[in-house]
């Protein structure tokens, strides 16, 4: 008696179509009910010339074929069926003892076969195994496509990040040989930001990097995804919009939220040209608050040139005036 149960084939045969090919319509009727209890969806065929016409409109994961049938044998529905599909899994069941009949399938590659009378034990094994090898395989081929199309988006990121590490450089190198501000001592004692301010930046920070990241990854770019961010540029302008001295920065800022949450479809149609800018003025925004964390508020002043630059091109992007600033992004 065979150790596998109903239960068990399930467990693999439950999402797998089958075509059944038989000419003993009692036999048929009888083996089609229990294919039913197995199989997601059983199709049935009395011949092999019907069964090859309902191969060709629709896939099965298995075709269960007669070897003796009228209009069309087993032998010549198995090698249509290889011209068709050279992978299919075909399984032959046969009354007849015919090593002739054996060897042809054989060499088709046939490695499944039951002797009539079918028993249903030896049906349930050979089903489970069959079923759980196409299982597998199935699952082999989902994680190799998986697999493929992660290493794809891997490398486009890295092709994105090699280009925003370069723009960094860029940048850096431009805020290096910027010309020094000269900062009156005045304004310099105004430069000093709360620490509850500062603490607030930081946590704006984190949601901004976030919403940014988001917004990048996600192939379902929403206008409330747009307008989270432009809020959220918003709070961060207003902190610093209470300190004079960053007055111009927080106006930039400002000027930023408001086009986010006014034109949020424009952001949308133009994402694939803002993205990696606006990464590049998320970083070097948190440079920016590190500095003056760092009461280093001379360094702090000198990228405000640039990130005010940087503003103005997302701004003038999402507005559709990018033509009338090129001059900034020549460091491109």
């Amino acid at each position: 008696m065979s150790a596998i149960t109903i239960d068990m084939a399930i467990n693999f045969t439950k999402e797998l179509k089958i075509l059944y090919v038989e000419d003993d319509m009692e036999l048929q009727a009888q083996t089609k009910e229990f294919f039913e209890v197995l199989f997601k969806k059983t199709s049935v065929a009395s011949d092999g010339k019907e069964a090859l016409e309902m191969y060709k409109e629709e896939s099965y994961d298995i075709v269960i074929s007669d070897v003796k049938m009228p209009k069309m044998d087993g032998i010549e529905l198995s090698t249509k069926i290889r011209e068709i599909h050279p992978n299919q899994c075909i399984i032959i069941v046969s009354a007849y003892n015919d090593s002739n009949y054996l060897l042809k399938f054989i060499n088709m590659n046939i490695r499944y076969f039951m002797q009539k009378p079918i028993e249903i034990d030896n049906m349930l094994e050979t089903l489970y195994y069959t079923a759980k090898s196409i299982v597998n395989e199935k699952m082999v081929e989902e994680y190799r496509a998986d697999l493929e199309q992660s290493n794809k988006e891997l490398h486009t990121k890295n092709k994105e990040l090699e280009s925003l590490v370069r723009i960094l450089d860029s940048k850096l190198v431009q805020i290096g040989q910027s010309k020094k501000v000269t900062i009156k001592k005045d304004d310099l004692e105004h430069a000093k930001l709360e620490t509850a301010d500062l603490n607030e930046l930081k946590e704006l920070e984190i949601d901004i990097s976030g919403a940014a990241v988001l917004i990048n990854l996600s192939k379902n770019i929403t206008t409330s995804n747009i307008q989270v961010l432009g809020d959220l540029f918003l709070s961060y302008a207003k902190i610093i919009a209470s300190y004079k001295i960053y007055e111009e920065l927080s106006t930039s800022i400002l000027s930023l939220g408001n086009t986010l949450n006014e034109a949020p479809q424009n952001f949308i149609d133009r994402v694939s040209d803002i993205a990696t800018l606006l990464e590049s003025f998320i970083y070097v925004l948190r440079i920016w608050r590190g500095k003056v964390e760092s009461e280093e508020f001379q360094s702090a002043i000198e990228f405000h040139s640039s990130m005010i630059n940087d503003l103005s091109t997302i701004i003038a992007i999402v507005s559709g005036t990018e033509n009338d600033i090129e001059s900034e992004m020549e460091f491109f």
